[in-house]
């Protein structure tokens, strides 16, 4: 008989093991702390966006601040002096930041089993996106689509609706068709599962992407 089920939400619940001689753990939202780095220099962009460099015994940093929210913006990038390898943390803010999209580089190539992020295409009548997900011993359920179609032109909401993504190996895609001058914007949910032995417990996870 399955137990009580229960529901947790995870934006990022996973460590980044970092080839060294001592294999540690470590998680990634710890290494994007300001704390932890001198800041070096700061560059005005803008009213709002100023540009940062900063360095630590281990890593170098770089990335904007919206200086409005007081928080990252974007991209950042984040360098293992020793090793070389590459970290990038895409923020967003939505009341407030948001670690979105994370892509990691080992030996100067994208290691995909531990990354977060989407990727899209156009081929003149239609979004093709493919969504990447950290491998996890989580038995993943299916991962929806929440997506909305507005005309740029026009300033107006075209369709509001929900795909079920197709897996494919390493990733799982979605294609929506659009007329001209349309976009899409939404949130792709990868819903999984796991047993916790010691409640008697289904828990389910579900781990979103913000697209834009």
């Amino acid at each position: 008989m399955v137990g009580k089920i229960k529901y947790i939400g995870i934006f990022l619940v996973f460590s980044i093991f970092f080839s060294c001689k001592k294999q540690q753990g470590e998680n990634i939202l710890k290494l994007a702390e300001l704390s932890n780095y001198k800041i070096i220099s700061k560059t005005r962009i803008n009213d709002s966006i100023t540009k940062i460099n900063g360095e630590n015994k281990e890593y170098t940093l770089e990335g904007n601040i919206n200086t409005h929210y007081n928080s990252k913006q974007d991209w950042w990038k984040f360098r293992n002096k020793r090793t070389e390898e590459k970290y990038e943390i895409e923020y967003i803010f939505l009341n407030k930041q948001i670690e979105n999209q994370i892509k990691i580089y080992r030996d100067g190539k994208l290691y995909e089993d531990a990354s977060k992020f989407y990727t899209k295409s156009f081929d003149k009548v239609r979004f093709n996106f493919s969504f990447y997900f950290p491998v996890s011993k989580f038995k993943t359920k299916l991962v929806e689509f929440n997506y909305t179609i507005s005309d740029s032109v026009r300033r107006k909401i075209i369709k509001e609706e929900t795909l079920i993504c197709k897996e494919n190996n390493s990733y799982y895609s979605c294609s929506i068709p659009i007329n001209e001058n349309e976009s899409v914007i939404g949130i792709v949910t990868k819903f999984s599962e796991f047993s916790d032995d010691k409640s008697d417990s289904i828990m389910l996870a579900a781990d979103k992407i913000f697209v834009k």
